[in-house]
């Protein structure tokens, strides 16, 4: 199981003066050894997505007008940003911009009719961000009733797109933009980048607006929406991380970092993923996101501080509620079929996700958690897969064993998205575990756990760890580095009810490191020998700095 990571490029075209574990961990990461350097004029341009021209026409046009601008965004942490942020810029252009975000239980995802019917007002443009290019009858709907739709998205088409007047996705089947790994948040971004280039030349940007500014909004979104942090990406990210270290980042995400008491100065990538994104996650999950785009839109501290305390609240909730469901779900698992699945109409929407994201991780397969649906008669559920068994596939084999009317479904390799006619969910868990069969036999593929090398003693330490968190953007497509070293167990314990703590010697040096292992029950005895594969962290109380190892995998020696 324990494997050394493969590397893509020759270790020999980094910086010779590199470290050789920091010219592995960059040669098994990177795709050309330019992408070491992330300055913003390394960026794409935007010039080949395709859409983009008819988007710029008609949402300059709006802007000159002063036609009302409704800016439609998403229940997720990629959508309220993308919202804050194409928001927060186009009024600074003058424009007369709204924006809505829908409910997940009144409105569902995306730009639909419901949501369409609840809009505050009637704007003659709708620019959508994070949604849309699924949104066929909302579009449609839209266009009779004389509002224009421009769409920003990043999600993958279906055969045919939606009636609006300009779409600019990326993973459009018809655009030759190289970067398809954007977010929402990004394709946002991109947006505003070619709007800038069209109004500076002709005077009409102002001196004083900087899109960089912006880009602590597009790390956000990007890092919390798990795009793979390609060089492109990276870049956005660096710099969004960079803004907000320099402490002048947006008033909602300072307040964010005030309550989950983290440091700006020292934030990371991988604080953004596991303390930001759920806080604000949260609000789309238990509450309603419209107040998390208040949140990064708010001027004052004392009023995001309010909406930033709501988030830390409701988080809590969130955790309380997955704490219980976890485990009535995990005894709901048969450990004979290739699915990991689980029902309960009392489970909040909410949560299925993450419950499915712990069933994975769990019983190494892929698992689906569901829930009954707002909408009378239908069934909710989440899919989260291991590398090595992409979810469409499936769904679209098991697809064939069900009336094309009972079930709809999206999504990508690693996470999906389902509904399913109450009657006929029997007969989908059935066909999805009959497509594992047909795809992949009766095993389940193990899943390879990646290492970038074993950690000497002098550095197995805090200065490393430091250097190790800020070197990159760590996230998905660039994983944290994983080492891996010999240890004798001298106590092990569990933490709370899911998690185990250790104390370890590593075998070579004799040194005594603390380690921790979440979502993950383990009882060795003391004396026992492992090998560990292991990331480093630094664990950070108030003014406290200490050396933590964070446990990815253990096999006996």
């Amino acid at each position: 199981m324990i494997t050394p990571r493969p590397l893509r490029i020759d270790t020999a075209a980094l910086p010779a003066d590199w470290h050789p574990l920091v010219k592995n961990i960059y040669a098994s990461r990177l795709n050309h050894h330019d992408e070491i350097e992330k300055r913003l004029q390394h960026l794409l341009p935007p010039d080949n997505l395709t859409g983009l021209d008819a988007a710029l026409d008609r949402l300059d046009h709006a802007i000159r007008a002063r036609e009302p601008i409704l800016v439609y965004g998403d229940y997720d942490v990629d959508g309220a940003t993308a919202t804050a942020l194409t928001v927060r810029v186009l009024r600074q252009l003058g424009a007369d911009v709204a924006w809505f975000i829908p409910n997940r239980s009144v409105h569902g995802y995306g730009f639909s009719l419901a949501g369409l019917a609840d809009l505050p007002a009637t704007p003659r443009l709708i620019l959508t961000v994070d949604n849309g290019t699924q949104s066929h009858d909302a579009i449609a709907a839209a266009r009779a009733r004389d509002i224009d739709v421009v769409v920003t998205d990043h999600h993958l088409p279906g055969e045919t797109l939606p009636p609006a007047n300009a779409i600019v996705n990326p993973n459009r089947r018809d655009c030759p933009f190289a970067g398809k790994h954007l977010a929402g948040v990004g394709v946002a971004f991109y947006l505003l980048l070619a709007l800038r280039s069209r109004l500076l030349a002709d005077n009409r940007w102002p001196d004083t607006l900087r899109l960089s500014d912006y880009l602590d909004l597009v790390a956000l979104g990007t890092v919390a929406d798990l795009v793979p942090l390609d060089y492109n990406n990276r870049i956005l990210v660096n710099h969004g991380l960079a803004h907000i270290r320099s402490g002048h980042g947006n008033t909602g995400i300072n307040a964010l970092m005030a309550v989950a008491n983290l440091d700006p100065a020292r934030l990371t990538a991988q604080d953004i993923a596991f303390s930001l994104a759920p806080r604000l996650n949260a609000l789309g999950r238990l509450g309603d996101m419209a107040d998390g785009v208040a949140l990064l839109l708010a001027e004052d501290r004392q009023t995001a501080l309010d909406y930033a305390q709501q988030c830390d609240d409701l988080n809590r909730d969130r955790k309380a509620l997955e704490n219980e469901a976890v485990q009535e779900a995990a005894r709901q698992v048969s450990p004979a079929l290739p699915l990991a699945a689980a029902y309960d109409p009392a489970w909040h929407e909410g949560i299925i996700g993450i419950l499915a994201a712990r069933l994975k991780s769990r019983f190494a397969r892929p698992a689906l958690v569901a829930t009954d649906s707002g909408e009378t008669g239908w069934i909710k559920a989440s899919l989260r897969s291991v590398s090595a068994v992409p979810l469409v596939p499936l769904l679209d084999t098991a697809a064939r064993d069900l009336p094309s009317a009972a079930l709809r479904y999206g999504g990508h390799a690693a996470a999906a998205g389902l509904s399913v006619q109450r009657e006929h969910y029997p007969a989908l868990i059935a066909a999805i575990n009959r497509a594992f069969a047909e795809h992949y036999g009766a095993t389940i593929p193990p899943e390879p756990v990646y290492i970038d090398g074993e950690l000497p003693a002098t550095l197995l330490t805090l200065d490393w760890a430091r250097y190790l968190e800020r070197l990159e953007p760590w996230g998905a497509a660039l994983p944290v580095p994983v080492f891996a070293n010999p240890f004798e167990v001298l106590d092990c314990r569990l933490l709370g009810s899911a998690h185990t703590r250790l104390v370890l010697r590593e075998l070579d040096s004799d040194n005594i490191y603390n380690a921790s292992w979440f979502f993950h029950t383990a009882d060795y005895k003391s004396g026992t020998r492992l090998r560990i594969a292991y990331q480093l962290q630094v664990n950070r109380f108030y003014r406290d700095e200490r050396l933590d190892l964070l446990v990815q995998y253990a096999e006996a020696l």
